[in-house]
């Protein structure tokens, strides 16, 4: 099988080094065929958004031997006609003080300005931008602007429970009006982020940026299809069970538990297609077909689980929420350093972050819900850890040795730990209720799958728990 790069690789390190790329130039396709030139799209982080405006980037320097054997170099008849690239990402800015922010920001256009030959006076970035813009203009004609993880630097700082500094609401606001007034010298815009944030001028101004966030036509566009899965993966797979005879029955049984973990993320209410989670794959075969949480180990975004401290614990872990279409529409922000935050608003939060997923939708609102058993226990240790300390993942690891070795005495004892950990003010209701929804995420947070209220032929059990080849029934009192 092919060597999988699991970090940040670009699209020309990647077809360069021989590596597994995963082909979505099709619908790089679909975007230059539509009547649009300017684009917006949200993913969770570490999701494919940095290689995808990589992939962007070498197709308008005209790179055509870097496409070969893809779907846009063999079955279009794109012309691969070079255009001037300004490719910014704001993930790693520094926005510590204001004069770091403007520095960082400043830097970032000289960069581009440099690449592109040319040398921009300092200015504020805004004017430097436009300044750019107009040269490269004149020069070679319109101009392609890809600005990755635009939202980057706001979110950085209202995770650290700041406000947003009017220095960076100001700086950007007028960026991205400079684009707009410029927009006769740009070729095609495509700019990414986490979040679709409606307080930042890009959306108020920008009134031809197209959002193309939940359309159907681009679900897949980022992430794995199973049958890319099979066809990209397949030999890792075969290669596995050889190495290991009697592990899986059968292919399919590695492949189910595979969906079980990593499958489920579904970005349009009008497509039934699922994803699976690109980094969680790589890692996965890169660690010989080891299952485990890789989704805690790449550094996705804290923001949502902090926040989550100020609402109910137990109606994060519950069933489906039901959240209307306007919170995703005009999400502020910036109400995320103060009190102003409603429900609907936080679990839009934990859907752009890759938390939730759709489980179904229509013109009005979303059913939103865990996409995998990966997420699921990944988020509900995180949020156990809010409330009862570092000892979360001590108490979940005791649980789970205790059910691999069938020591239901030594589990029954984790419980104990893990309720008697919680502070007191979440019990003030002493129901049962309460105490099933404490041991319910408990289980989640275990990595199995849990399933509370489960109605069957003869009756209805509290809790029904799946691991590997053990399945638990628990009667709650």
């Amino acid at each position: 099988m092919k060597t999988i790069k699991t970090g940040e690789p670009s699209f020309t390190e990647l077809i360069e080094s021989g590596s597994v790329y995963v082909d979505k130039t099709a619908y790089i396709n679909k975007l230059l065929k539509m009547r649009q030139s300017f684009y917006f799209l949200s993913r969770p982080r570490r999701y494919g958004k940095s290689l995808f405006c990589s992939t962007l980037h070498a197709l308008f320097d005209g790179k055509r031997e870097l496409f070969k054997g893809l779907y846009i170099a063999e079955k279009t008849d794109y012309p691969f006609t070079p255009f001037p690239v300004l490719h910014f990402d704001f993930s790693g800015m520094d926005t510590d003080t204001r004069r770091n922010f403007l520095s960082s920001f400043r830097e970032q256009i000289r960069d581009e300005a440099r690449r592109n030959g040319l040398e921009i006076e300092d200015s504020t970035p805004a004017r430097m931008l436009k300044r750019l813009i107009d040269a490269i203009y004149e020069r070679d004609g319109k101009v392609v602007i890809i600005i990755d993880e635009f939202d980057a630097p706001v979110t950085d700082v209202l995770g650290e429970g700041n406000g947003m500094p009017g220095y960076i609401r100001k700086s950007f606001s007028t960026f991205y009006a400079n684009i707009k007034k410029s927009s006769g010298k740009i070729r095609f815009l495509f700019i990414t982020g986490v979040t679709k944030l409606s307080n930042m001028s890009i959306f108020s101004k920008m009134n031809n940026l197209l959002d193309i966030s939940m359309d159907r036509a681009f679900a897949d566009a980022f992430g794995y299809t199973e049958p890319e899965l099979m066809e990209y993966f397949g030999e890792g797979m075969d290669e596995y069970m050889e190495a290991n005879p009697g592990k899986y029955s059968s292919r399919e049984e590695l492949v189910s538990r595979i969906r079980e973990y990593y499958d489920g993320y579904r970005f349009s209410k009008d497509s039934e297609v699922t994803v699976y989670n690109p980094v969680s794959i790589g890692r996965f075969f890169n660690s010989g077909c080891r299952f485990d949480n890789y989704w805690e180990q790449t550094g996705v975004s804290s923001l949502a689980v902090t926040l989550a401290k100020r609402y109910d614990l137990l109606s994060l872990v519950g069933e489906e929420a039901d959240v209307g279409l306007g919170s995703f529409t005009s999400f502020d922000i910036s109400l995320i350093a103060g009190d102003g935050l409603t429900r609907d608003s936080v679990y839009a939060l934990l859907y752009y972050t890759g938390y939730l997923t759709i489980a179904d939708g229509d013109d009005e609102g979303l059913t939103l819900r865990f996409p995998n058993r990966e997420v699921s226990s990944s988020f509900t240790k995180a949020l156990a850890s809010r409330y009862i300390g570092a000892d979360a993942g001590s108490i979940v690891y005791r649980g789970s040795r205790a059910l691999a070795k069938g020591d239901l005495a030594a589990f029954m004892d984790a419980v104990d730990a893990y309720i008697s950990a919680f502070p007191y003010q979440l019990f003030e209701r002493q129901d049962e209720r309460t105490f099933h929804l404490i041991f319910h995420s408990y289980l989640v947070a275990l990595g199995g799958r849990a399933y509370a209220e489960d109605a069957g032929r003869i009756g209805r059990a509290d809790e029904v728990y799946e691991r590997e080849r053990a399945i638990y029934v628990f009667e709650l009192k």
